[in-house]
């Protein structure tokens, strides 16, 4: 009777630690402060912005004119969407997994940045 208690009390232990894990998937990245995060070099809208979503958002059945999506091979678009365009990259909701398409940790980090930074247009 005691080790079958024990064994549970085994598996509770582990499952609790491992329920303790889970919940902290955050990114180093995201614990740093503001300015330590981004930089002094910000991302720009032209010049880091605008490519990540080229190749990798505005394209042949995604969002482009045409498409029953947000049209983001409009500047204007990119801005007025950019909160959205952060929250859906960051959580990995987009690029969609079915495009074969996937963002890099700088190219993450770029769109996290200009959001953060105010989503200027240079």
């Amino acid at each position: 009777m005691m080790a079958i208690k024990n064994q549970l009390f085994t598996g509770f232990c582990f499952l609790l630690a491992a329920a303790i894990l889970s919940c902290t998937n955050e990114h180093e990245a995201d614990l740093l402060p503001e300015e330590e995060r981004c930089g002094e070099q910000p991302a720009t809208l032209s010049g880091d912005i605008i490519p990540i979503i080229n190749q990798n958002c505005a394209i042949s059945g995604c969002h482009v004119s045409g498409s029953e999506r947000i049209n983001l091979s409009e500047p204007e678009n990119i801005i007025q969407y950019a909160n959205q365009i952060r929250n859906f990259t960051q959580s990995g909701f987009m690029p969609a997994p079915e495009s074969g398409k996937q963002l890099t940790a700088a190219e993450l980090e770029s769109i996290y940045c200009w959001v953060e930074n105010g989503a200027l247009d240079d």
